[in-house]
């Protein structure tokens, strides 16, 4: 397995990395890593290529902790690539294909500081198996509320490719980006805070954005705000007329949650968002209003936790969740137009140098299932949840699984035990102690696949 494109039976995954120095987005200095788990039936033959923004590609050999690159994965095996400490690679920001001979999933983690490393920044999202254009964002911002994105894009074509970003706010401004020639495998990043376009309002804006590309292309957005507060979220290639969100918030141990819906082409769509715990909230998207931002505690009057079924009437829609509380902690993941019957989980954690983890599986099919849940290395603790029926979710909070021990880093993989179920689940990662200290934001969340 020498070079990927001669790779038999692979399956690549295209993550966007960022290693010291950082953007200013993400405070002064950022550090990533990202998990790979093997959700294969076989043993994965894993390749991992680094991609510099120039487009030379580097397969470091080891990885940390003297791994072998390629290395080889059980199924439902995962692993954690810590980029800073990958012998002989040099400090810049990177994008990765990650290469196997059987399905892959992966998630990445970006960790950003300010110098005096009081201030921290938090993001997490998903690798993707292929690109496309053009790719949409629900959401942009520049200067809103503090807020500004940095959006990252990852030429998976087979040429140099230009891309161009068109934002459109929600008062009707648009504005554009670009950047020609970008190397195959590579990536360039649109720093709002520090390189806007000038059409951008001078006050600020939020709003959604569009990417289009002659190559396919990933596309990731990392929104942060001064104290550390980061959401970071993948973009969509095409809308659905249905879509899922496994969790939302209205004052959930302090937290609440925001649903931002943007309509996909052009023409009208009535949108109907229904509840689990009951209740509804409705949209009505045109050309001039093609996005809808529901705030729970305003659209929602029940309090807890809950999931959502959006369906649009019309032109199709495409959804992100943020989720938020007054310790400056801010996550966000995409909505579902799609699940399986089995979903891995690449990254879960107990007490794992201080990071918890819970995950939420919503049931997004047409029959009731219960839930099958196991653990890498804890497969013998495997066990079924109550039965969910469709629409419902249901969460599971790590820390309270009493078999796993602390200092627990590893997969899970999770299956509707009903023929035919179908589920989609995201994961939250947390930080308590560090969210207690105020030290910025150490909460984020990520689409299980």
């Amino acid at each position: 397995m020498k070079k990927v494109a001669v790779l038999s039976a692979v399956v690549a995954l295209l993550l966007v990395l960022m290693v010291v120095p950082s953007s200013a987005q993400l405070g002064d200095i950022g550090n990533a890593s990202f998990t790979v788990q093997n959700v294969g039936s076989g043993v994965a033959s894993v390749q991992v290529t680094f991609v510099k923004e120039d487009g030379t590609e580097i397969t470091p050999n080891p990885l940390n902790g003297g791994k072998a690159n390629p290395f080889d994965l059980a199924a439902g095996e995962s692993f954690v690539v810590h980029v800073p400490s990958v012998p002989n690679l040099a400090a810049g920001r990177y994008s990765v294909i990650v290469s196997s001979t059987q399905e892959i999933v992966a998630i990445v983690n970006l960790i950003g500081q300010n110098a005096a490393g009081q201030t921290f920044y938090n993001g997490s999202y998903s690798g993707v198996a292929a690109g496309g254009s053009p790719v949409y964002l629900p959401s942009f911002v520049y200067k809103y509320y503090g807020w500004n994105s940095l959006i990252s894009v990852q030429n998976t074509g087979t040429g140099p490719a230009n891309v161009t970003v068109t934002y459109t706010c929600a008062n009707g401004t648009t504005a554009t980006s670009t950047s020609n020639n970008l190397a195959v495998g590579a990536a360039v990043h649109f720093d709002l805070e520090t390189s806007a376009p000038a059409a951008l309002p001078a006050g600020g804006c939020g709003g959604s954005a569009v990417i289009t590309s002659n190559q396919p292309v990933v596309v990731v957005d990392n929104q942060s705000a001064g104290g550390g507060q980061t959401q970071s979220y993948n973009s969509f290639t095409a809308g659905a007329n249905t879509v899922y969100v496994p969790a939302l918030y209205h004052n959930y141990y302090t937290w609440n949650s925001s649903l931002s819906i943007v309509k996909i082409g052009s023409g009208t769509s009535a949108v109907t968002v229904r509840y689990s715990d009951g209740g509804q909230s409705t949209c009505s998207l045109s050309d001039a209003q093609p996005n809808c931002l529901l705030y729970m505690p305003s659209d929602h009057p029940n309090t807890g936790a809950f999931a959502a079924t959006v369906t649009a009437v019309g032109q199709p829609v495409v959804a992100i969740a943020n989720a938020a509380n007054p310790n400056s902690q801010a996550q966000t993941y995409g909505g579902f137009s799609t699940g399986s019957g089995t979903v891995g989980l690449p990254a879960i954690m107990k007490q794992y140098y201080g990071w918890d983890t819970a995950f939420t599986c919503q049931n997004i099919g047409t029959v009731s299932t219960s839930l099958n849940v196991s653990y890498q290395n804890h497969t013998g603790n495997a066990y079924n949840t109550g039965t969910l029926a469709p629409g419902a979710s249901i969460q599971v909070y790590n820390p309270a699984e009493s078999f796993l021990p602390n200092g627990y880093i590893g997969a899970a993989t999770v299956t509707a035990n009903t023929a035919g179920g179908e589920i989609a689940c995201i994961v939250n990662q947390t930080h308590g102690a560090n969210q207690a200290a105020g030290m910025g934001d150490w909460s984020m969340s990520y689409n299980a696949q």
